[in-house]
Formats: structure tokens, C-alpha cells, sequence
């Protein structure tokens, strides 16, 4: 099935690029049309409108455009190649691994210690765990990242960046659209929204989506979820307008597991990954979620009010190494921003000031497998199924944030901006449980264990902000920052280690930004010491613990840029250098029964590749025509704390997409990984010395067709 539509998927490819080469000397640029550099705005940095050019901080914008020039399957596919932004997806579903200036790295999966916002709403649990199982990734107009410590008006977990997701308001719809992709693998993307209104005060959107996908080249690989979304718009006779989502997400994600040496051999000669590496089999996130959020925006006199409400409801079965997880999780929180224009020394100014509350209340049942082979010693050696048995733990998990935050933004003089910020937040953890049995790493099965678990820990702290921003001349503008983030433990770190303390980031950053008609350019040097970084340690029965390093010392140099060669031609590309640092760093190894800190002093920090690049090309045609195709370069790695052995990554990975509009109907082939490379995405080794692999999928192509009506 999939060789036969992989080859009509091929015909039908290469007939189009044969088509467009052929045809692409006949057109003719009309009069007047010119490729232009548009004037990015920024809603995320600073909580205001602002130019990117005149943003004291490292900031990247995907536009609309761009996002139409993507299958948008995985939020995935438009953060890849960005300078300093590592993503990857284990499963090409919408389970992505995400690391920012290396904050992230400890995620075994999920998102954490980055701030994910949905339209400025925050859908990252305030202990900075975020899922992104609920997004529907049709609805997105655009996707602004943030990059280096954000605390200071985004609060403690931000520490990393932050990421805004924004959808199209139902005040800028109009009319429906329906979406059918196809593809190998058995993929299906659908579609379907209309926006409308009722007289001139209520404006609405109404969609709903559906994805789903075998990815059959692997095991326990199968992908899927509908989603249904109603938003609601209401503009008032002061000029005052509430905004309203609320979303439905049933989502289920099998999660293959990691490959061992020799099946990653085998992988490279076959580009098929049938068998997965030790006895947990049936892993996988199966998620039924409720969201709902309210922004509010009102006009009175010199003081514009923002504020937003929002809750999420999770229902979630998680069956992981060792034990199903089943978790009931209902988060809450309002932000309450203000924004009050005036004069400082008659300068014009603008003070941000508010309040954040938000609550994560979560209870969860642990159960045992249902049906699983043992060996020697009673070691589990393969689990059968999924199916779950005997509840061995019960556990309560609160998190409490509360935070309070104001920033000045004034103009000393007519090219000068400059922000000068200060938050204090505190982060409250009550964790209760008990437990019947417990899964023994070591062991490799279930053993008794009767200790009851009862964990309050609060964190508190301050996070300052200090950004310039100077125009040179024109479209050239330098800037600096000075800013200090902070980063509690996760409930479920703090779970495996009471212990754990706050991390602290402080960043030191120094760019330029040129915006001009034809081309842009972004620069950043920063230099980041860390403070207790929460490290990942892979225990030698493959557990995962964490620990608090000590230091560590972050320093790095980002560049992006595009030019259009002609008014329908853009090329551009991104680079970035890294050198991460353990300053201070003991590592617990487990050697013969005792555990033994070496040090790791000096060591660079495993994954984070010290070189990666990415360059694309595109092209758009006044006669519908378009085409785009960039390539990916992932440099080496360790992929150890004790730096014995490095990954050598991976090179011109490319991706492309051609399409033609016309009328209403937009229609476009994409093609991920064209030239079908075989390679991973991911290399771990544990401290006994196994490796483990996680492959890469192999070229997979989507035929996208788009009316509008």
C-alpha cells in the first residue's frame, strides 16, 4: 500500500517540478510588483506592539505566508532551522521535543522551561510542563518566539523563552475554508472553518480538524486526533471587544521506543525500524482536553485593561517504563495587564504593570501491567499489551503561581528605547500519595513499598529586566539586554528528588537587527551562566533521575537572514554556534551497587550541537505559482554527560513544497526529507554504556488541496 501510493506521490511530484522549471521563463514580473521585507510586529516581547526592529531581545516571527507554505502537521515544522531552536518529533505526531539556548534539554518528553502562550493565554502548567496535544495547528496565523530568559513579564518557567502561538480572529474571517491532505503512511489531514457574523458585534468562527497517520515504518507508531474548536468575538459601541475560545481535543499517540545498536544498524540499510529496544512495548498518550479562554480589551482614557481568564481540563492515560499512568489534571489562572500611556521628563512612556494567579490540580493513578513476560530473577523481558492491571500508587499534585510584574518602555531620546522590568513570582508544590508497590529499576520488577509521599516545597524570587534598544540610522538598529530568569522543578522532578533547588539564569546579550526593503538581518551574541541546573541523568537500568548541577555556563552567537534576489525570489538561511558548559557538575553513577559522583567539570553538555544551519529558497509567482525548499544541517554532539562519544548529527536534510492558487483553490505537494536519508534524531548513552537511538522518519510526501469559499 504505502510503495504503490509512495510511487504515484512520486509521479506526481516530479510532473509538477518538470512542469514549473518549463514554465517558469515565461513569466514575466507585471509592472510595479516588488518582493519587500514587511515590518514584523512583535506582541510577545513586550507585552506591546512593537517593531522587531526596535525589540531589545532575540526575537523570530513565522508569518502567515510561511505557514501556508507547510503541511502544518506538527508545530514541528515551522520552529525547525531557527538559530538556536531545537526541535524534533520522536513520533512525527504532535509530541515534540523542544530546547531553546539549551533550556528544555532535561524534557524526556513534552515541553519544559519554556513558555507556551496560545493568543497571549498561557497553556504551560505552572510548574512549566507544556503538552501540545490540544493545538490545532490549522488555526495558525502566526508563531512568534521569544529566545533567552523571559521571566519578567511572562513569570517564573519562562526562563528558557517563550513561545506565542496566535490564531486568526474571528474579527479578521470571513467566509469558510475547507482543507484535504493525503499522504504516505496512510496520512490524512482534514479541515473545515467558516467565520461569520451576526450584525455588526458578533463575530465567530466555527472548525473542526481531524489528523491521523499509521507511520508504518516503525512499530507502535499510529497517530490521531479531532479537534473542534467555536470562537466567539464581541465588538462594543466603547470600541472595547471580548474574545472567546473554547476547544475540544481527543488525541491518541502511540510512542515507539528507542532503537539499540544493532537495530539502528539495521534501520540504515532498510529505512524501516520494526522492533524497538527493551520490554516496555506499548508506551503512548491518550488525552481527551477542554480548554476555554476570555481576553477582555477595553480603552479608558490613558489606560488600556487586558485581562484574561482561562481553564483546562485534561483526562489523560499514559502507559510509560514501568507503569500506566491515568491522570485527571484541571489547571486555571487569570492575568490581569494593564498598560497606562504617559510622559516621563516629556518623554513619551508606556508602564505594563499586572497580576498572574494560575492553579494545577492534578490527581493520578498508577497502575501495573496487565500482561507482561519475565525471565531470570522475575526481570520483566517484554510487556503484551497496554492493558492495565492492579493500582500499586495513588498520587495528588497542587501547584500554585502567583506573580506580580511591571515594566517601563520610554524614549529618552528619539532613538533610544528602553525597558526597564522587575517581577517577583512564588511557585507552592503540595505533593501527596501512597503507594502498594513500586517498579525496582534494578531490579526490573515490581517489588512492595509502603512509603507514603508528602512533599510541600514553596519557591520564590525576583526576575529583573534591563533591555536598550538604539537606532543607528534607518532600518539598523543595536541592542542590549540584561535579564534573570528563574525555573522551579517540575512536580514530577520534585517527585524522584524533594531536594531539587531553583534554577537561576541570569543572560547578557548584545544584537543588531537591519530592516530594509529588500533584505533583513538578525544578530545576537549572549553569554548565560546557569545556577542549579536541573540536569537529565540516565540511570544504568535506563531510569531517568535529575539532578542539580551546580554551574553552567551558556554562550552563544545566532544569525538569520533573507534578501530577495528578485521581486519573486527569496533566499535566506540561519546559523548558530554554541558552547555549553558544565562549570560544576558531579554526576552519581551506579558502579557495582554503589553510587559513585564523577566529575564532570568542564564537559559540554550533550545534544546541543555546537554548529547547526539551515538555508531555503522560495519563490512566488503574480500568476499563483509558488515554491519553496530548504535544508537542514544538525552538527555533532556528545550524547553523554561524561562526553565519551559524539553523534556526528546530520547534514542537508531537505524539505520542499511547490503549489499553484487559483481562484478559490489552492493546491500543493510537500515533501519532507526528499532525498530519503536514513539517520537519527536522537542519541542517548546511559552510564553503563548502551546506546539508544531514535530514527528519523523516511521521505514522506502530502498532496494539500485548499478551497475557499
Amino acid at each position: 500500500m504505502r510503495e504503490s501510493a509512495g510511487r504515484v506521490l512520486n509521479c506526481v511530484f516530479l510532473f509538477i517540478i518538470t512542469l514549473c522549471i518549463a514554465s517558469v521563463p515565461a513569466f514575466s514580473e507585471e509592472p510595479g510588483e516588488q518582493g519587500h521585507t514587511l515590518e514584523e510586529i512583535s506582541v510577545t516581547a513586550a507585552r506591546l506592539e512593537r517593531p522587531t526592529l526596535e525589540v531589545p531581545a532575540s526575537v523570530d516571527i513565522v508569518d502567515e505566508e510561511e505557514i501556508n507554505d507547510t503541511r502544518m502537521f506538527n508545530i514541528k515544522e515551522v520552529l525547525e532551522g531557527m538559530p538556536g531552536v531545537l526541535i524534533e518529533s520522536p513520533n512525527q505526531g504532535y509530541d515534540s521535543r523542544l530546547i531553546i539556548r539549551g533550556s528544555g534539554l532535561k524534557a524526556s518528553y513534552g515541553v519544559r522551561d519554556i513558555m507556551v502562550l496560545m493568543d497571549g493565554v498561557p497553556i504551560t502548567d505552572p510548574d512549566s510542563f507544556t503538552r501540545l496535544d490540544f493545538i490545532d495547528t490549522q488555526l495558525i496565523k502566526q508563531v512568534e518566539v521569544v529566545k533567552g530568559p523571559n521571566s519578567t513579564l511572562w513569570g517564573a518557567n519562562a526562563a528558557g523563552g517563550v513561545i506565542n502561538i496566535i490564531t486568526k480572529s474571528p474579527f479578521e474571517r470571513e467566509g469558510g475554508v475547507a482543507k484535504l491532505s493525503v499522504g504516505e503512511f496512510d496520512t490524512i489531514n482534514g479541515h473545515l472553518s467558516f467565520s461569520g457574523n451576526t450584525g455588526d458585534r458578533l463575530f465567530y468562527t466555527v472548525s473542526g480538524s481531524r489528523r491521523e497517520t499509521d507511520n508504518g515504518w516503525r512499530r507502535w507508531n499510529e497517530f490521531e486526533t479531532t479537534q473542534g474548536s467555536v470562537q466567539a468575538a464581541l465588538l462594543f459601541d466603547d470600541g472595547s471587544t471580548l474574545e472567546n475560545y473554547f476547544g475540544y481535543t481527543d488525541a491518541s499517540i502511540q510512542l515507539p521506543g528507542k532503537l539499540d545498536q544493532d537495530m539502528f544498524k539495521e534501520y540504515l540499510k532498510t529505512g524501516e525500524a520494526k522492533e524497538t529496544e527493551g520490554p516496555w512495548q506499548y508506551s503512548g498518550r491518550y488525552s481527551e482536553i477542554f480548554f476555554f479562554h476570555s481576553r477582555w480589551t477595553k480603552q479608558t482614557g490613558s489606560f488600556e485593561l487586558k485581562p484574561v481568564f482561562f481553564i483546562n481540563s485534561w483526562n489523560q492515560r499514559h502507559p510509560v517504563t514501568g507503569r500506566i499512568n491515568h491522570a485527571d489534571t484541571n489547571t486555571y489562572g487569570m492575568d490581569i495587564q494593564a498598560n497606562h500611556s504617559h510622559k516621563l521628563a516629556d518623554r513619551s512612556g508606556i508602564l505594563t504593570f499586572g497580576i498572574t494567579g494560575r492553579f494545577d490540580d492534578q490527581k493520578t493513578d498508577y497502575f501495573k501491567y496487565a500482561q507482561f513476560t519475565t525471565g531470570f530473577g522475575g526481570r520483566i523481558t517484554e510487556v503484551i499489551s497496554d492493558a492495565r492491571g492492579k493500582r500499586i500508587e495513588t498520587q495528588d499534585r497542587k501547584t500554585d503561581l502567583y506573580g506580580i510584574y511591571a515594566q517601563e518602555s520610554f524614549q529618552p531620546t528619539d532613538r533610544c528605547i528602553m525597558d526597564l522590568g522587575l517581577r517577583y513570582d512564588e511557585v507552592k508544590f503540595d505533593i501527596t500519595g501512597s503507594r502498594s508497590e513500586t517498579f525496582d529499576y534494578s531490579a526490573g520488577t515490581y517489588i512492595p513499598a509502603s512509603d507514603p509521599e508528602d512533599i510541600g516545597k514553596s519557591f520564590s524570587d525576583f526576575s529583573p529586566r534591563l533591555g536598550i534598544s538604539y537606532k543607528l540610522i534607518d532600518g539598523l538598529n543595536i541592542y542590549t539586554q540584561f535579564s534573570r530568569g528563574i525555573q522551579t522543578p517540575t512536580e514530577g522532578e520534585l517527585s524522584e528528588n524533594p531536594e531539587l533547588d531553583t534554577v537561576k539564569i541570569y543572560n547578557y546579550e548584545i544584537g543588531l537587527k537591519v530592516r530594509h526593503p529588500r533584505w533583513s538581518l538578525d544578530t545576537a551574541f549572549y553569554f548565560s551562566p546557569v545556577e542549579n541546573e536541573v540536569v537529565q541523568v540516565i540511570g544504568t537500568g535506563g531510569d531517568t533521575q535529575y539532578v542539580n548541577s551546580g554551574k553552567t555556563r551558556k554562550k552563544g552567537f545566532e544569525l538569520s537572514c533573507s534578501w530577495f534576489v528578485t521581486p519573486a525570489l527569496k533566499v535566506g538561511g540561519a546559523y548558530s554556534y554554541t558552547d555549553y558548559i558544565f562549570d560544576k557538575f558531579s554526576e552519581p553513577v551506579n558502579m557495582g551497587g554503589t553510587v559513585i559522583n564523577l566529575d564532570r567539570n568542564g564537559n559540554k553538555l550533550p545534544f546541543v550541537p555546537e554548529n547547526q544551519f539551515s538555508i531555503f529558497g522560495s519563490y512566488r509567482h503574480s500568476s499563483g505559482l509558488r515554491f519553496r525548499i530548504e535544508t537542514l544541517y544538525w552538527g555533532s554532539y556528545y550524547i553523554d554527560n561524561a562526553n565519551s562519544e559524539k553523534y556526528e548529527g546530520y547534514d542537508f536534510i531537505t524539505n520542499s513544497m511547490i503549489a499553484y492558487e487559483f481562484e478559490s483553490f489552492d493546491i500543493s505537494l510537500n515533501a519532507h526529507n526528499l532525498f530519503d536519508e536514513y539517520y537519527a534524531i536522537e542519541v542517548q548513552k546511559d552510564t553503563r554504556g548502551m546506546i539508544r537511538y531514535t530514527p528519523a522518519a523516511p521521505r514522506s510526501l502530502m498532496l494539500r488541496l485548499t478551497y475557499k469559499f
